[in-house]
């Protein structure tokens, strides 16, 4: 899920941005093209998002494995 959903949404948005570009409408264009850049922007918030939840959960496993190593050494 941490790869594939920004995957697929990048994947829509280069379709939209390629769309955009090919067709030879200005109103088509303009909305494909705005439709694709916001995708393709949504797809690096939104893979921030999920390195930063993946980041939190090692350092919080990281912070408990610390603390057990600490608490055995001491008693």
């Amino acid at each position: 899920m941490l790869i594939v959903l920004p995957s697929i949404v990048s994947a829509i948005g280069v379709a939209f941005v390629v769309v955009g570009v090919v067709v030879d409408q200005d109103v088509v264009r303009a909305i494909f093209l705005s439709i694709g850049l916001l995708l393709l922007w949504f797809d690096v918030f939104l893979t921030l998002a999920f390195v930063r939840r993946s980041l939190r959960n090692i350092d919080r496993r990281m912070r408990r494995m610390e603390a057990h190593l600490y608490r055995d050494s001491d008693g």
